[in-house]
């Protein structure tokens, strides 16, 4: 089983990467680049949730649905909400349907490291 520290950093890396990935291919043009970027910064906040739901005890979910009903029973709203537009603008739209919303793409992105750096600052502290 991975540990919560191995799901955090796994989750900082996949960010970095992600976002390194996704800026390159917006200033090439390449859309590849920028779907690949999304999809990485998606996982990042499968990660960092993982790495949560983790030190509360509680087993990862299966589903992208079960990891927010878990989230909301351990009151992190604003997690979900953040992993519901990742999931649509990063996961879907962007990596499956190769449509770059870019405003909501950029918006997504940010709100992505606040929520890898809230979590890591919660289980760090726990």
């Amino acid at each position: 089983m991975v540990k919560v520290s191995e799901h955090l950093e796994n989750a900082i890396k996949f960010y970095e990467i992600g976002v390194s990935e996704y800026e390159d291919g917006k200033r090439k043009g390449n859309l590849i680049l920028m779907r690949e970027g999304c999809e990485k910064i998606f996982h990042a906040y499968i990660e960092a949730c993982s790495a949560l739901i983790q030190k509360n005890g509680l087993p990862e979910p299966e589903s992208h649905g079960g990891r927010a009903a878990i989230l909301s029973k351990l009151g992190e709203k604003s997690l979900v909400e953040i992993g519901r537009d990742a999931f649509v603008y990063l996961h879907k739209y962007a990596y499956y349907d190769s449509e770059i919303l870019l405003e909501e793409v950029d918006y997504s992105i940010k709100k992505v490291g606040k929520a890898i750096n809230y979590i890591q600052r919660k289980v760090t502290k726990a």
